[in-house]
């Protein structure tokens, strides 16, 4: 499934979905702007999250799980550790090859994790304990540009419908190349898995086209013009007017004291 949203009776799920947005945009902004190497900040905003993940009932497990998506963001900062700043020191590699080593590099690459992978635990926590519409209708309230909105809005829905096409496609490849006495396998070496599945993404390309000018055809006959038909806007309530000055309050704290005792 796609969706994200965790329907759960919890505090967070009942927060309006402007201030889950303001905050997680204060937070990941706080926690990318922090210093590199400010250990104890890193530690405060992770504490944050935990204590808001159990408030949110969405489950430590999960949420942790889920944000193993911001591992590949190291790959980008490991190229620090070899060719970071000075000082550089130099280690022997079997004791032939000499590779550089910067500690500051290293410290930075391991910020560099730790915000993406903040970060992201952050949008999991909106997106588990927000549904989507919400999110959609929560950016409108803050003026985010209408074009901005309905490009993830139309991207999300039609999301769906090409997993649908993809998930039609693998079923008729499977039904067509399944090897005699091996009912769960299909045939053929790599070469043809190759071929086919670069066959297919042709394929799904070509189809995702046609059927999105259909789907767009129906939006405009049944009288899309790039805003919801009805909104349904309602106002903070002062509980949450509250909890975003003290949210907000709280990040702000935390990201002064990481500038003070950062290098």
């Amino acid at each position: 499934m796609l969706e994200q949203y965790r329907d759960r009776n919890s505090l967070i799920h009942t927060v309006h979905a402007r201030v889950k947005i303001i905050f997680t945009l204060v937070f990941i902004l706080a926690v990318n702007l922090t210093p590199a190497g400010t250990w104890t900040g890193f530690i405060l905003y992770f504490s944050i999250l935990i204590s808001i993940i159990m408030l949110s009932r969405l489950g430590i497990r999960y949420v942790l799980k889920r944000s193993l998506f911001a591992l590949p963001f190291i790959l980008s900062a490991i190229p620090l550790i070899f060719w970071g700043p000075e000082p550089v020191n130099h280690i022997w590699l079997l004791n032939r090859v000499q590779v550089p080593f910067s500690l500051v590099g290293l410290e930075r690459c391991i910020s560099i994790t730790l915000k993406a992978w903040l970060s992201v635990q952050a949008a999991i926590v909106l997106t588990g304990t927000t549904p989507f519409s919400s999110i959609i209708e929560g950016f409108r309230q803050i003026h985010v540009p209408l074009i901005l909105i309905s490009i993830i809005e139309l991207m999300w829905r039609y999301l769906f419908v090409i997993v649908d096409e993809v998930t039609r496609m693998m079923r008729a490849r499977t039904s067509r190349s399944t090897q005699i006495g091996k009912p769960y396998h299909s045939g053929g070496s790599v070469l043809w898995r190759a071929q086919v599945t670069g066959n297919m993404a042709g394929s799904l390309f070509l189809r995702s086209i046609e059927r999105s000018e259909r789907v767009y055809a129906a939006m405009l006959s049944r009288g899309y013009t790039g805003e919801p038909l009805s909104v349904s806007s309602t106002n903070l309530s002062k509980k949450d007017q509250w909890i975003t000055v003290f949210s907000c309050m709280m990040i702000l704290a935390v990201f002064i004291f990481s500038l003070f005792t950062g290098r």
